[in-house]
């Protein structure tokens, strides 16, 4: 029966996985007929009517946050919702849906530096190899095997803030520890969800330099795609894939379900091929086999992998 049972919540995380692997191209669908900013709002706007329906048939008592936690609540709203997803949108404005999800599964790589300069657990030699070898693959798919590429081009823009779209989904992902040893993650996604969404109205429908123009003058020349793909992320992606995640974190671990995590790239490569026909130039397949083979690295050799087993969590 137990061997039934994680084999159920085992094909729940691979689901998550391969949903989430997907989010990238039907987001780059999204933005190709609105701002960034205001295909996010649409895509908030359905996951906290789900998430909103949901919680109205949650006990009270289930629901209940603290004000002090709320704060904290409305902080990674921002770090993993709001803010994460502007930058993401912007970036694939610029980038592939490849490289994308590439440098989202780097995100590991800045908890593990987080935590050594934090003193909460120092890098090892294996570790550092291990870094090493991702920051390689880095700079070779964001230069595509030239030097020069570096600092030139377009693509470059997109994957410098997928880097540091990484960087905040690792510091969402620290930061959300205490919260979810107090209160269960579908409450914690469902407030976070509509913290998000209430942010985002004054910047969705406002002119601003974020969003230049309101939702208000575009909402008439929104494609029906455009919807579509709002929420098929909402539903599947969001609601959906944040919901298999923690079930597998719950049951699994936070360890074993961050493996998973490795097969977000090839998703994202197999759903670019097919509706964008995206190809994988050879510097970025052997940027990529050096980025994942750094994660492994400093996954498999880390000094106290129990200490920060929460840690590695994506999402």
């Amino acid at each position: 029966m137990r061997k039934l049972k994680n084999t159920r919540i085992y094909l729940w995380v691979l689901l998550t996985v391969t949903l989430w692997g997907t989010s990238f191209a039907f987001s780059k669908i999204g933005i190709a007929n609105l701002s960034p900013v205001h295909f996010l709002f649409l895509r908030v706007l359905f996951s906290s009517i789900i998430f909103g329906i949901s919680l109205m048939v949650i006990p009270r008592s289930k629901k209940k946050i603290s004000i002090k936690d709320l704060y904290h609540l409305i902080f990674l709203s921002f770090i993993g919702i709001s803010g994460y997803f502007i930058v993401q949108y912007s970036a694939l404005k610029y980038t592939t849906t490849i490289n994308a999800s590439l440098f989202i599964a780097i995100s590991p790589i800045f908890v593990a530096l987080y935590m050594h300069f934090s003193k909460n657990e120092s890098i090892n030699k294996l570790q550092g190899s291990g870094i090493l070898l991702s920051f390689l693959g880095v700079c070779l798919i964001i230069t595509n095997g030239k030097i020069d590429g570096l600092f030139s081009g377009t693509s470059v823009i997109g994957d410098g803030l997928m880097i540091i779209n990484a960087a905040m989904l690792a510091i969402f992902t620290i930061s959300t520890k205490d919260l979810l040893k107090k209160y269960d993650p579908f409450i914690i996604i469902a407030y976070m969800n509509i913290s998000a969404l209430i942010t985002l109205i004054p910047i969705a429908f406002t002119n601003n330099f974020i969003s230049r123009t309101s939702l208000f003058n575009v909402i008439g020349d929104i494609q029906g795609k455009t919807y579509l793909a709002a929420l098929y992320l909402a539903m599947f992606c969001t609601v959906i894939g944040y919901y298999g995640w923690y079930r597998g974190i719950k049951e699994l671990g936070a360890s074993r379900t961050s493996v998973f995590n490795y097969l977000n790239p090839l998703v994202a490569t197999i759903t670019s091929n097919l509706l964008f026909h995206e190809g994988m130039t050879t510097y970025t397949f052997l940027g990529s086999f050096l980025a994942i083979s750094g994660l492994l690295v400093n996954n498999k050799f880390k000094s106290n992998p129990a200490k920060n087993d929460f840690s590695r969590q994506q999402i």
